[in-house]
């Protein structure tokens, strides 16, 4: 979709974007004031530099969404970092140490004082400050647990609807979550082939660190729960003040009027199934030992033994000595390297393997007008690797009369920045 960007319009759209907007604006509170930051150390020594496409804030209030769709309008930095992004796309041959500015951004943690665009301190032991040019959160803490707090804090006041979906992935309950639309049921069905956790599984895992890792794996748990802390101090400030992602008016868990519903708050399991989604998306990779067996013998019944076997060996993902070569001082990167004395081979017999279907009932008990509206993410995210590119729209929509999108949402984490 292509995006919109602000314009005239007619007296009656005029009247009607502005009686939206008056609604909404019932239903958020206004954020904190800036004031001053803390000095701090930094340790990047003029030497970091990041970039987030399309932007570090990936949450938008309902307000924000009426907005977007009556006059084109967005909230800050949501779009602000994929332009220098994009340039590098033409522009790489002239990335070099003096132009590293002109493609990524600062990353040295702190902000001068005349940068400041907020700063606030969801508890005693911790600071969170904002520049005013990205909107990147600087997370200074007293102590170690106030460090996590805020980051937690931080995480989900630019990615608090993005998290919570990607918990629901990772659990298979899309669906139940943000509606049964085609894109929903295919994304749950494909990632349950590579992770079908149980609720029993994610917690035993949990049981795991805190019973068998010692004194590390201890604090590791330690810094997680105080992660999830901040995560739930945001999600109970933001609907309690009527500033949560109006996607969850959207898919009817909170009501636009009273505020009535639930915004279910994290576990420790939560961070589980969020790093299950994470390998999937980028771990994924190995086994179909079956499927390639099958193919060799295809090949072998269609070709012959020898031409045959040549022909799937072709498709390996083996190292390829006609591929264009990166490195040229002589190393090498072997992979996936045909062994020299292989100690046996195993093989199907020609038709007896017999593919055993996962989905039986794709839709249950859903009507069509529950499941012919876009989905929240696509299908095809485990397995298309162009949808690793970052893209600021995303359907909130559970039935097609609540098809509307979000100006800001963003398929990345938050970038932040911590001291403690």
């Amino acid at each position: 979709m292509p995006l919109r960007t602000p314009r005239r319009i007619g007296t009656l759209r005029t009247a009607t974007a502005a009686a939206l907007l008056a609604l909404a604006a019932t239903l958020v509170a206004p954020l904190p004031l800036a004031r001053a930051a803390d000095p701090v150390t930094d340790y990047c020594a003029g030497q970091c530099a990041d970039i987030l496409p399309p932007g570090e804030n990936g949450n938008a209030t309902l307000a924000d969404i009426l907005a977007n769709k009556a006059l084109g309008t967005r909230p800050a930095h949501t779009m602000d970092q994929l332009g220098p992004y994009s340039s590098l796309a033409d522009g790489y041959q002239n990335l070099t140490d003096s132009t590293i500015t002109s493609f990524f951004n600062d990353s040295s943690f702190g902000v001068p004082s005349g940068q400041v665009a907020s700063v606030i301190s969801p508890r005693s032991d911790v600071t969170i400050t904002r520049d005013k040019k990205t909107g990147v959160p600087h997370i200074k803490g007293s102590t170690r647990a106030g460090t996590e707090f805020g980051a937690g804090y931080a995480a989900a006041q630019d990615r608090l609807w993005l998290m919570d979906l990607f918990r629901h992935v990772g659990r298979g309950e899309l669906s139940s979550f943000a509606g049964g639309a085609a894109a929903n049921r295919g994304l749950e069905q494909e990632f349950w082939r590579q992770a079908p956790y149980t609720e029993a599984d994610l917690q035993s895992q949990v049981d795991w660190l805190a019973n068998n890792s010692g004194p590390r794996g201890q604090q590791a748990l330690a810094d997680a729960q105080s992660y999830v802390d901040g995560i739930n101090a945001y999600i109970t400030a933001s609907k309690n003040g009527r500033y949560f992602p109006g996607e969850y008016v959207l898919t009817g868990h909170v009501d636009a009027i009273t505020n009535a519903g639930t915004i279910d708050p994290f576990q420790l399991t939560d961070l589980i199934a969020l790093a299950s989604v994470v390998g999937a998306l980028f771990g994924t990779g190995g086994g179909g030992e079956v499927q390639s067996a099958l193919s060799l013998l295809a090949a072998q019944q269609k070709y012959g033994v020898t031409q045959g076997t040549q022909v799937w060996e072709s498709f390996r993902e083996r190292d390829d000595p006609e591929a264009t070569a990166t490195v040229h001082d002589g190393s090498s990167f072997p992979y996936a390297g045909k062994p020299a004395n292989p100690q046996g081979e195993a093989l199907p017999d020609p038709g007896s393997v017999v593919p055993e279907p996962l989905v039986y009932d794709a839709t249950g008990g859903a009507t069509q007008a529950t499941t012919k509206s876009l989905g929240v993410l696509p299908a095809d995210l485990l397995t298309n690797p162009q949808r690793a590119c970052p893209t600021p729209w995303w359907s909130a929509a559970r039935t097609p009369r609540a098809a509307i999108r979000s100006p800001c949402s963003a398929r990345r984490p938050a970038t932040s920045r911590h001291s403690c």
